[in-house]
């Protein structure tokens, strides 16, 4: 039924019988008005640390919406670590220009130009806007962007009409509300200016609880909505647990200790006899072709890996525990009659090494188990269970939701709307993706376990350290200090096997190192310009 012909409804009762589960203490709603505006409202989950092949861990979210509407494939965080993937998220720009190198001073959430952003330009134009859960990296700890305190705990950024955001660093030991965006089962939220804490409550849940409040409220109002609802699984966080692996000794004396997320009691263990071996188990045998900081590590011992099958396991669990907040929230909009009229994203900020290329764990770097993120839409006009090859990156979103929403801005936007592509098809691999990193002596990269990585030769010209391009059937990668990666995807898509010296491929070096020549400083359009037609994907 949708929206623009309402009855009166109850959702406790539609959730509790469409999940087979109590509805939450207190969870009765009131039912919408009419609206005119034909609008789609638009809804993203985001998820923190989620690798693209985290999906099978999410059953419901693969039925609710990857079969009612499109998968994207190929979907890429050009810079895998939060902070600047989320300011990609908001601003429609690649790193180099937002700025927002890091998540660690001097970047992180003070850097962010938040005036002009993805929830002002839709709040001009008429869309309510809710958000929930974690910002950007420093949000609570660091000024706020316009000076106006000393720290950002009662910041509310410009162009959100309701805002919840998680607190990093708490309120303090002693505060009553004291809790933070990483403390899994007490989260201190900035509610609309005074604080809130969901204390005792496994995030996920408390999150799927708001959504709901959220989504019943914005049903009763006369026009379209945003809502960015931001969930931190499986991204490591407290408390520590039993199980947690201890500090291991890697085979070169240095320790490795595994960060892990937390669950819920109901899915701890519940997957061992699903997850035997983590995704990145098998390592590389030969890593002399990989740049210093991949050279450097030794294979994954014997501990180390029954560690990281824990560590895996872990993530697969809170992920299951959030894949019953996603029907949750699918639930509240059909049981609202919003559902037809809603446009659901679900995707992460980041992919997560697991043990390939021996990183232990962690991201940043543009190989595939951190740089490829998942990516499912399904509302108006989008056709179900189908699945696009076209590349779609974080500086996407912000034109794509532009579009939906009828919203146009004028400002120059480094990513291309993909919502037709969603709607009807493919065009075909035509754009590079552009990688970037920040600087290595401010960021832990490789290894979220391991010592920062020091450049060994600055690149006075650009921030990044490394700079790469992706495009249908290569990774070409140029680091700092000189050294370079090319990758063929067609026959080593594990990219295990560094031919950027081989002489079969120099044609290809010298096209794509133009290419990224192009993109390292584009703005605007010149990001989307078309790749050599021999470096084009068909559809």
């Amino acid at each position: 039924m949708s929206r623009r012909h309402l009855l009166a409804a109850t959702l406790t009762g539609v959730i509790a019988a469409t999940l087979g589960v109590p509805p939450p203490a207190g969870g009765g709603y009131a039912a919408a008005e009419p609206v005119a505006d034909a609008r789609p409202n638009i809804v993203v989950i985001t998820l923190d640390d989620m690798r693209a092949d985290d999906l099978r861990w999410m059953p419901r979210t693969r039925e609710l919406i990857a079969e009612a509407g499109v998968t994207f494939e190929h979907a890429f965080s050009s810079y895998p670590l939060c902070c600047p993937a989320r300011s990609s998220f908001l601003t429609g720009q690649y790193t180099h220009n937002h700025e927002v190198w890091s998540h660690e001073e001097p970047w992180g959430f003070k850097t962010l130009r938040d005036t002009e952003a993805l929830p002002v330009w839709l709040q001009r134009a008429g869309y309510d806007t809710v958000f929930l859960g974690k910002y950007l990296n420093g949000y609570g700890t660091q000024p706020a962007p316009d000076g106006s305190a000393p720290d950002s705990k009662t910041y509310i950024p410009p162009g959100w009409s309701d805002w919840q955001g998680a607190i990093d660093g708490g309120l303090g030991a002693g505060h009553p509300l004291d809790g933070g965006t990483y403390r899994l089962f007490n989260t201190t939220l900035n509610d609309n200016g005074a604080f809130a804490l969901q204390p005792n409550t496994y995030q996920s849940d408390a999150f799927a609880t708001v959504s709901e409040t959220v989504i019943a409220e914005q049903a009763a109002t006369d026009g379209p909505f945003f809502f960015w609802a931001n969930y931190v699984a499986p991204h490591h966080g407290q408390p520590r647990e039993p199980d947690d692996p201890g500090q291991i000794t890697r085979d070169d004396g240095k320790v490795t200790q595994f960060q892990t997320t937390a669950r819920p009691p109901r899915w701890r263990n519940t997957l061992d006899e699903e997850l035997l071996e983590a995704p990145g188990a098998a390592g590389e045998d030969d890593v002399s072709d990989k740049p210093f900081f991949v050279r450097s590590l030794p294979p994954l011992n014997a501990a180390e890996q029954a560690g990281l099958l824990e560590t895996a396991r872990q993530r697969a669990e809170a992920l299951g525990a959030t894949d019953e907040a996603v029907a949750r929230t699918i639930a509240a909009l059909e049981a609202t009659g919003e559902l037809d009229d809603t446009i659901v994203m679900l995707t992460s900020d980041n992919g997560y090494f697991l043990g390939e290329h021996r990183i232990r764990q962690g991201k940043t770097l543009p190989y595939e188990p951190s740089l490829k993120v998942p990516l499912v839409v399904r509302g108006p006009g989008i056709p179900a269970g189908e699945v696009r090859s076209d590349p779609f990156m974080t500086v996407d979103f912000a034109p794509t939701i532009l579009q939906a929403a009828g919203v146009e801005v004028d400002r120059p936007l480094d990513g291309t709307s993909l919502l037709d592509v969603a709607r009807t098809g493919d065009r075909g691999w035509r754009r590079a993706v552009l990688t970037e990193t920040g600087p290595r002596d401010v960021v832990a990269i490789s290894d979220e376990s391991g010592p920062r990585l020091e450049t060994r030769r600055g690149n006075r010209e650009s921030l990044s350290y490394s700079t790469g391009v992706r495009t249908a059937d290569y990774l070409y990668v140029e680091h700092a200090d000189g050294f370079r990666e090319l990758y063929d995807m067609r026959v080593d898509p594990d990219q295990l096997h560094n031919v950027v010296d081989d002489p079969a491929y120099a044609d290809h070096v010298s096209a794509i190192g133009k290419v990224l020549d192009q993109l390292r400083y584009c703005k605007g359009g010149s990001c989307a310009k078309p790749l050599p037609r021999a470096l084009q994907g068909s559809p």
